[in-house]
């Protein structure tokens, strides 16, 4: 019942496939990240903080000074995502004093922010921040153990010196028992003094914590700020650099922030990062490595920062300025978009999905022959659309990315509907595309080319940069702040499934045609081309996937082999998977510091003992997820545990056509064991592990109920003819 494909065909897309993998990876002989500036040791540099801004709040008419910097420096937003949904000053603050998420302990996600911390002293006595104890201990028992105070003991284990002025400033430069070698308050009197004492400063500016809802009195706020920015302006030693940024949210609302610098070293252009991987954006740990970067020092631990570097345009005119306004207004605009939209969009879809489901199912119970608008045949060929465009909808979001639909509207309801639109009409394609290819004829056919569709959709954009992945319902998610490239922990979770139904589509069609090696061979070639897009550095720089995906291809191809799943094998494949794992971790620390990924840095933490402080953080960030959203949770579970009793013993629970489709391909049986090992296994060692079962769920589901709907559609012709009348119904 499953058609025989070209061997010679395959065996020709199979060497394809490794040709073009080695040869991209062959053009990107190092981790593609953005040329960072050698450090200038001594050169003057004054960084602003300031809270509430983005790019949106710009404008040549009514922000000239920083329109001024837009035009004639370089730019970014920068996610200022801290402990929580929104970071308040002192969280901010306290993340370039500590080069990781750091700031008070508070049990709200969208915490009322308390003004700054008070400093006490003179400089006969010396200066200290008040409440920094408690600070640092908040900081430290919190999820990324951050050490407050870091950026202020590398300045005083190193040659240079670090001038504070204002309040987040001085929290900034403390060292890590809150004391402050060198402070001043703002005062425009002695601002040309204060910043002439050492060759870094760091100014605090203030900012806005709220939107007035008078525009005219906004722009009073805005135009405060500035005037205050022509102060540093205007005081700044000659020849030195100005770093500006945003790092503090505005409204209880996270957004992406603004950051700017002019000077020398700062051409007109975008500033980029080499923790981001991105052209135009940034994080806040990036400030802290800039500041010790120019300082000359080097930091006392490690941090996830690295200092900014410049893209150069092609002139400062106005015309330019605008277009790099709109590109970073746009990114702002997209991230923000999508962080309101996930969950309705999610909600609206999958909603539709099952109601289409459900309906057609109970009309596919009481199909009758003798009902010629809605035979057994035509609802069969309906369900199977359905699951197809459902299991489409994954690649489907990934694609909507390369139509602006998030300029249309700022209203979360429109822009779902937008893009619900703009995705079926993708979905509708690519499942146009999968039915209608020559597999057709075939009951796992079209499974096998959605999921090749789906894991080239997503492999693809991981190779050439993760473009796609940026703000997208399944993607990565600056606004969260965790990853900036690579494979995400959601993506993973699509690209995983999608690669293991190949996989087990592949070798079912292969061991039918009596060609039993090749199909070894094809699990081989492409599970290793899939697990190479996820775990190298320089594409997916994944840590957590492979302790997933490689065990759940073991498994699959233990069954193509023919292997019994005893402790022996199953020990094998644990070996294999942890080998697998600490090769990429080594060649990765291999590379020079900067260059490493999240294998290198790990493995950097183990060597360092800090190995546990990690595997407890992702640890507790599923124990977290779990206290905060145990709804969450026993959905997981539950989801987790229907699945399981379905697949290890099919036909239960009106499941009769899904055991006869897998007694007629019991490798499709492997496969679909091996995916939700890889959920189980997803779900257990990352950090938002809880997402990884229900996602998989979301594309395996409706695209194995496709292929049962086809398999008994098959049935269906094949099976005799009772009574003359009914031929043309069945």
């Amino acid at each position: 019942m499953i058609r025989h494909h070209p061997v010679k065909t395959l065996v020709v897309l199979l060497v394809a496939l490794v040709a073009g993998l080695t040869l991209a990876y062959a053009n990107r002989t190092t981790v593609p990240v953005p040329p960072t500036a050698e450090p200038r040791p001594g050169e003057s540099l004054v960084v602003v903080g300031l809270g509430g801004l983005s790019w949106d709040d710009v404008s040549a008419k009514d922000t000239p000074t920083l329109w001024g910097l837009l035009r004639d420096g370089a730019a970014a937003s920068v996610s200022v995502k801290g402990l929580r949904l929104t970071t308040c000053p002192t969280d901010g603050w306290a993340t370039v004093s500590a080069g990781e998420a750091a700031g008070p302990e508070s049990g709200e996600a969208r915490p009322e922010c308390a003004p700054l911390p008070s400093v006490l002293g003179d400089a006969t006595s010396g200066f200290t921040v008040d409440g920094f104890d408690a600070l640092a201990t908040a900081s430290r028992d919190a999820e990324f153990r951050a050490r407050l105070g870091l950026l202020g003991d590398s300045f005083a284990a190193g040659p240079g010196c670090l001038q504070a002025v204002g309040p987040g400033g001085a929290l900034a430069a403390s060292t890590s028992d809150g004391t402050v070698a060198r402070y001043a308050p703002f005062q425009a009197t002695t601002l040309t003094s204060d910043l002439a004492q050492c060759p870094v400063s760091i100014v605090d500016v203030g900012g806005i914590e709220t939107t007035d809802p008078d525009p005219v009195r906004h722009r009073e706020r805005v135009a405060g700020i500035e005037r205050r920015l022509d102060i540093v302006l205007d005081a700044m030693p000659n020849g030195a650099d100005l770093l500006v940024v945003g790092l503090a949210d505005r409204d209880r609302q996270e957004r992406l922030r603004l950051l700017a610098a002019t000077g020398p070293h700062y051409a007109p252009g975008m500033l980029a990062s080499a923790s981001t991987r991105l052209v135009g954006v940034a994080q806040l740990s990036d400030v802290t490595a800039t500041i010790l970067q120019r300082g000359g020092v080097a930091p006392v631990a490690a941090i996830g920062g690295r200092a900014l570097s410049v893209v150069p345009a092609a002139n400062n005119s106005e015309s330019t300025a605008a277009a790099k306004l709109t590109s970073l207004t746009d990114v702002d605009t997209l991230a923000d978009a999508m962080h309101r939209i996930v969950a309705p969009f999610l909600v609206v879809w999958l909603g539709a999905t099952l109601l289409a489901m459900g309906g057609l199912w109970l009309v596919l119970r009481r199909a009758r022959p003798w009902d010629h608008r809605m035979t057994r045949a035509r609802v069969l060929r309906l369900v199977r659309l359905v699951g197809m465009g459902s299991a489409a909808m994954p690649a489907a979001t990934f694609l909507a990315n390369l139509v602006p639909w998030w300029r249309a509207s700022t209203t979360t309801p429109v822009l779902v509907l937008l893009l619900l639109a703009l995705v079926l009409a993708i979905s509708a394609v690519l499942t146009v595309v999968c039915l209608q290819g020559p597999w057709d004829t075939s009951a796992l056919g079209p499974l096998a080319a959605m999921s090749a569709v789906t894991a080239g959709v997503i492999g693809i954009d991981v190779v050439t940069g993760s473009a796609l992945q940026i703000s997208s319902i399944f993607g990565l998610q600056p606004l969260v702040g965790g990853r900036f490239y690579g494979m995400g922990n959601v993506a993973f979770a699509v690209y995983a499934a999608a690669v293991l139904l190949l996989c087990a589509a592949l070798a079912h069609a292969l061991v039918r045609r009596d060609a039993p090696r090749l199909a070894v061979t094809a699990v081989v070639v492409v599970g290793g081309a899939a697990l190479a897009v996820d775990v190298l550095p320089a594409w997916g720089a994944d840590f957590g996937g492979p302790i997933a995906l490689v065990p759940a291809l073991g498994f699959l191809l233990m069954g193509v082999m023919g292997w019994r799943t005893s402790v022996r094998n199953v020990g094998v494949i644990a070996l294999a998977a942890g080998l697998v794992v600490g090769l990429v971790c080594y060649l990765d620390w291999r590379r020079p510091e900067a260059e490493r990924s999240h294998p290198g840095r790990f493995l950097q933490t183990v060597i360092d003992g800090g190995a546990w402080d990690v595997v407890s953080r992702k640890l507790w960030a599923n124990v977290v997820l779990a206290v905060h959203l145990p709804v969450l949770l026993v959905v997981v579970v539950g989801l987790m545990v229907v699945v399981g009793i379905v697949v290890a013993r099919p036909g239960r629970l009106g499941t009769e056509p899904l055991r006869r489709l897998l007694e007629e391909a019991p490798l499709l049986h492997r496969g679909l064991l091996a995916v939700i090992l890889m959920a189980v296994l997803g779900f257990l060692t990352n950090d938002s592990g809880a997402a990884i079962p229900p996602v998989a769920a979301l594309f395996t589901v409706p695209l194995v109920t496709s292929a049962v709907m086809h398999f008994l559609a098959i049935e269906a012709r094949r099976a005799p003819v009772r009574r003359r009348r009914d031929r043309h119904h069945l």
